[in-house]
């Protein structure tokens, strides 16, 4: 493509936008960026934690019309619209159907990337419930699909009748942009923690039905003294039942076997992980999981909740059950140097060059 059919493509990327530096908000960060640096324009409608906060890294959503309003005024300036989504909430999936919508009315059809792993909550086809009409409709009116691997892309073929196969592309949400980081000096907070302990558990944990945290938290009611973990991710309560398991946080904060921190920028997480002893990753609905990889090219090993769908050097433990939990985080510990030295290194390519190859496609 020369440069000036370049300059013709415009991309709307919709979606959760950082801060925070966690999950797919990172990859549209990356999608924007390399698209911006390769001379395309692309902008970045922020529908995450921090949607209302105005700023020059993304476009500010301040209500249901707002978001209306700015998705039709980029149609009209002829921008095409990509949106991410994933089927753990109601939220997405319906602000990605009326994206699609506006898209059709403006004589365009919009792109979708389908986020996390085979088991979610209103996904595959099996748990939609009244779910299922609002996301069949996202993936049957999309122009194109994107996920993250076969076993996601069958179930996308077979979630509704007249879904095209040939439009479903599975692309690794994990690439190498994730590993790029300078390593920083970590508050005082997070040092005086490690310092106490002999070993550190650094996890990601949302307060949100999906990461099973009764099973943390059981699992933390008999964690040694010289072990401590670091959750990072803690933000406000999403789902109204998780309130008395953060109370039960907070004990155990206090009691200093656990730290919790809001949110870490991408620089902080990997700089902290590099200092950890183990990931632990509790849900099941990620698939392979970016963080499980960003662990594993630093040679930290991971124990993470068995969904079918980790990498081989994951030691797995079943989602619900804390003495399996417990077993396992002991079993590397006791281990840790025959287990790290043993950790294979996993292959990146750039999936963010694959995915704007195809997007550039259309």
């Amino acid at each position: 493509m020369n440069k000036t059919s370049m300059k013709k493509v415009k991309i709307l990327e919709i979606g959760p936008y950082p801060p925070p530096d966690s999950g797919w908000s990172v990859r549209i960060k990356y999608l924007k960026n390399d698209m911006i640096k390769n001379g395309y324009e692309c902008r970045a409608l922020n529908i995450g934690k921090y949607r209302k906060l105005v700023s020059s890294e993304y476009i500010d959503v301040q209500n249901g019309f707002d978001y209306i309003r700015k998705i039709l005024k980029f149609r009209l300036r002829g921008f095409h619209l990509h949106m991410h989504m994933n089927a753990q909430a109601v939220k997405g999936p319906v602000l990605s159907l009326i994206a699609l919508i506006i898209s059709i009315i403006t004589f365009d059809r919009a792109s979708l990337t389908f986020h996390g792993g085979i088991e979610q909550l209103f996904f595959p086809k099996k748990n939609a419930n009244n779910m299922y009409f609002i996301i069949y409709l996202n993936f049957l009116l999309s122009r194109l699909i994107i996920c993250n691997n076969e076993a996601v892309r069958q179930e996308i073929i077979h979630y509704g009748q007249c879904i095209k196969a040939s439009k479903i592309h599975p692309i690794p949400a994990f690439s190498i942009q994730y590993l790029e980081y300078k390593e920083i000096v970590l508050s005082e907070e997070i040092e005086t923690f490690i310092k106490t302990k002999k070993h550190i558990i650094l996890s990601y944990i949302a307060l949100r039905n999906g990461f099973h945290i009764e099973t943390l938290i059981k699992y933390l009611e008999k964690i040694p003294d010289d072990t401590g973990i670091i959750l990072t991710g803690i933000g406000e309560i999403e789902d109204e039942e998780i309130s008395g398991y953060y109370s039960l946080l907070n004990d155990m904060k206090n009691q200093g076997s656990i730290l919790m921190i809001e949110n870490l920028t991408h620089d902080q997480f990997m700089t902290l992980l590099k200092k950890s002893d183990i990931y632990l990753r509790t849900p099941v609905s990620d698939g392979v999981a970016s963080s499980v990889l960003e662990a594993m090219t630093q040679n930290v090993p991971v124990v993470a909740s068995e969904n079918g769908k980790r990498p081989k050097s994951v030691i797995t433990y079943k989602a619900d059950d804390a003495e399996d939990m417990k077993n396992k985080i002991n079993y590397v510990l006791s281990n840790l140097d025959e287990i790290k030295k043993a950790l294979p290194k996993p292959f990146i390519r750039d999936t963010v060059k694959d995915e704007i190859k195809l997007l550039m496609s259309l």
